[in-house]
């Protein structure tokens, strides 16, 4: 697996980059998914679904351009996705269920939109900012991190994820062999364990 070298700053240029990135799609997300909650079931669920090929699938080639990646082809990607939603649903899951009832929804959809659209981007950024490949074996391990990093623990309110503390952990680990990254996120999960 290759590595990228990039100095410090070039790394926080690039964080900073998708930082802002995921904020415009997390606006645009919690607009369409809002919308799906004005008529609930199953109409929400035909949202969530599209919005992977829409939003999320270029979320991440976009954040993987940043760090000047190829692009990956959805048929890599769209497994990945399905493999990690479980783990992002996990303290969203009530958020989601209301989210189909029909115009309470909305409001609902619209923060679940939001801490999707961040956790999967915070996600591609902490995996495109490593390498070029995407190591599956820790995929769902790093996502898991993710959300107990910045959890969404109030029902009502979507709170943005920190600038700083999103840029720290992304430039944080850019320089560690793959083996010492997989420790890392091991030992940094024992401690939410």
């Amino acid at each position: 697996m290759l590595l990228k070298n990039s100095n410090e700053d070039e790394g926080l240029i690039q964080a900073q980059e998708s930082y802002k990135l995921i904020d415009s799609k997390a606006k645009s997300n919690s607009v369409i998914q809002g919308i799906s909650g004005i008529a609930g079931f199953p109409f929400n669920l035909g949202v969530d679904i599209a919005v992977i090929p829409t939003i999320y699938v270029p979320l991440w080639n976009q954040i993987r351009e940043i760090y000047n990646l190829q692009k990956l082809n959805p048929e890599k990607m769209i497994p990945i996705l399905k493999e990690i939603l479980p783990e992002i649903f996990t303290d969203i899951a009530l958020d989601k269920f209301l989210g189909s009832v029909p115009l309470v929804g909305v409001y609902f959809n619209a923060i679940c939109a939001k801490t999707m659209t961040w956790r999967l981007g915070m996600l591609f950024t902490f995996l495109s900012s490593r390498t070029d490949e995407v190591p599956v074996k820790i995929v769902a391990k790093s996502m898991k991190l993710i959300r107990h990093l910045f959890p969404q623990s109030q029902m009502f309110k979507f709170v943005t994820p920190d600038n700083h503390k999103f840029c720290k952990l992304i430039v944080s680990d850019e320089q560690l062999t793959q083996n010492e990254f997989e420790k890392k996120i091991d030992d940094a999960l024992k401690i939410f364990d």
